[in-house]
């Protein structure tokens, strides 16, 4: 089953309507597997608009029963995709429960890292004009509806599209066929989707398991995917000078799609790939001192199995 939970502020407008609009589309695409909740960081006790209810079941959206849920570490835990509906619902759940691979549903269902606004937001008189605040939430609902097969679309990709693969999907995104190169008892190695134009071949190491971040992955299963650079990249070395390998860990380290993977580039000198571009800030001696001890301290809190 896979589970996915949107996250606003009061959890009676915004995720609540992107909930149904999703349960929705899926009930009417017969597509079955998923399990879709809502939750807000604040859900302090507050009656639903009738003109929200109103919109939804305008929209086909029938026996609407919603009860508010406040947004916790363990729901944070009990679902794969965490869709935030704001930029300050992504900012909290990133700094409150240091959960990292929050989206926006902008960022899915439009490729925008831009926020659904909320009736004050836009609506500034909120309190005694009513005909703004309904025709506010008609097109936030009307939108968030429109944009939901877009959405699910990205969620599947970003989220799921390796698990598919080992599942019995034969095909890429865009049309390649899905080949393995190379297989253990827990990986899978295989042609990339994006193939560089001036290299032969991107090779994507994966667990077979849906693991998001690095420190995920079981010891074990990390030394069999660590075994399979190895072997895949000494085939490589036979008619190439060098290979890369890349692991994109977090978002803010360029990770799309949520599932663990280990980048294999093969290399030739002149190839024009310049992975090697590395612009960064330089700091001085004193700097890198007390960063040394930030870090040193930070390895021997965290307790890692290794």
């Amino acid at each position: 089953m896979k589970k996915v939970l949107f996250v606003c502020t009061g959890n009676v407008f915004r995720s609540m309507s992107a909930e149904y609009a999703l349960k929705k589309y899926l009930k009417d695409k017969k597509i079955s597997g998923w399990e879709v909740n809502s939750a807000g960081i604040k859900a302090k006790k507050e009656v639903i608009d009738p003109k929200t209810i109103e919109v939804l079941e305008e929209l086909g959206i029938k026996d609407i029963k919603h009860h508010q849920k406040k947004l916790t570490k363990n729901l944070l835990k009990e679902h794969d995709v965490i869709i935030a509906m704001a930029k300050n619902h992504y900012d909290f759940i990133r700094s409150k429960f240091n959960y990292k691979n929050v989206v926006l549903f902008n960022e899915l269902a439009i490729n925008k890292k831009e926020s659904v606004l909320d009736i004050q937001d836009e609506v500034k008189d909120y309190l005694n004009n009513r005909k703004d605040v309904e025709d506010k939430i008609k097109k936030t609902v009307r939108y968030i509806l429109n944009k939901t097969p877009d959405l699910f679309k990205r969620i599947s990709e970003r989220f799921f599209l390796f698990s598919d693969f080992i599942e019995g999907s034969k095909k890429h995104r865009n049309g390649f066929p899905f080949m393995k190169l190379y297989e253990t008892k827990n990986t899978v190695t295989f042609m990339s989707i994006d193939i560089p134009q001036k290299e032969d071949g991107h090779i994507l190491i994966i667990p077979k398991k849906r693991y998001e971040g690095l420190s995920e992955i079981p010891p074990l299963i990390l030394k069999e995917l660590m075994g399979s650079v190895v072997k895949v990249g000494t085939a490589i070395s036979n008619d190439h000078t060098g290979y890369n390998v890349l692991i994109n860990n977090g978002v803010d380290a360029g990770q799309y799609i949520f599932h663990s993977h280990i980048h294999l580039i093969p290399r030739k000198e002149g190839d024009g790939i310049n992975i090697e571009i590395w612009k960064g800030r330089k700091m001085n001696s004193k700097e890198f001192i007390d960063l040394n001890k930030k870090l040193k301290k930070q390895i021997y809190k965290n307790k890692i199995k290794t």
